[in-house]
């Protein structure tokens, strides 16, 4: 059942123009910006910033770049959930049999397969940026952070079950996607101003949102920080230039939980509505 959920959501979604161009506008943005930033060559002596695109750092770059292009995706669910209000589909497949589950398990299904593909497309362009700029191909440089793609890969389907959640909500595409961004840069943060720096960490969205935290730019690109392995001072939270962040561990746990939560609300949601 789960493959044929999949492919009723697939002949729905290859029809929608929308989808087609919001897809496409990902693919270039994405790949033009990592592009675009790999080119940057400042001539300051044993500072090179290509050594953000040689492994292991090209991991947390192309997945931090990645990051900003997760509101497209967003976008895409909502969009596409929306629709099932506006034309009537939800309705229609609850007529001819499948349960409210199933339409629940069908959105999850273009969830994961969105993830997967944001994935793939950070995992093939990290890849190959690497082997263009690495001078030290080892085994263990080369995996090494490479848990990023998989923190990364969490990121991407937690903002879009957050986004599915308000268009189930919502049910309008326009007003979800002003919801969405007022949660991301009104609400969410009016809320964590009430409380202790420490525990605004927290919140759904700033913990999903610092999965892929900005790379240590002045680290990565300084040739004495490569040769000392790490052990210099030069960061952004040292420098006072960024808050304290909480270890990815606390916060991947935090984001998966609230992805679990949504979905669990999502569900309850569903079954309670008239669709």
């Amino acid at each position: 059942m789960r493959t044929s959920l999949l492919g009723i959501e697939l002949i729905k979604i290859l029809k929608y123009k929308s989808f087609r161009v919001l897809a496409g506008l990902h693919l270039f943005f994405f790949l033009a910006v990592v592009f675009l930033a790999s080119r940057i060559n400042i001539e300051i002596p044993g500072f090179n910033p290509r050594n953000l695109f040689a492994f292991p750092y090209v991991w947390q770059t192309v997945a931090w770049f990645a990051s900003w292009f997760n509101i497209l995706l967003v976008f895409i669910i909502i969009m596409l959930t929306c629709n099932e209000f506006s034309y009537n589909t939800f309705r229609q497949h609850i007529i001819n049999g499948l349960t409210r589950d199933q339409l629940l398990a069908g959105k999850g299904a273009v969830i994961l397969l969105l993830g997967v593909y944001s994935f793939l497309l950070v995992l093939i362009t990290g890849g190959l940026f690497g082997l263009f700029f690495s001078t030290d191909m080892t085994i263990s440089r080369v995996f090494n952070d490479f848990h990023i793609l998989l923190v990364y890969f969490l990121q991407t389907i937690a903002y879009m079950v957050i986004g599915m959640a308000i268009a189930i909500l919502m049910k309008g595409t326009a007003l979800s996607i002003v919801m969405f961004f007022l949660l991301r840069i009104l609400i969410e943060p009016v809320l964590r101003s009430f409380f202790d720096p420490v525990a605004r960490q927290y919140f759904p969205v700033r913990a999903i949102s610092n999965l892929t935290p900005v790379p240590e730019f002045l680290s990565i690109a300084s040739e004495s920080q490569i040769i000392t392995d790490g052990n210099d001072m030069l960061t952004f939270e040292s420098m006072g230039l960024v808050s304290h962040q909480l270890p990815l561990l606390t916060s991947v746990l935090l984001a998966a939980g609230y992805t679990l939560i949504f979905i669990i609300l999502i569900r309850n949601y569903l079954k309670r509505i008239s669709l």
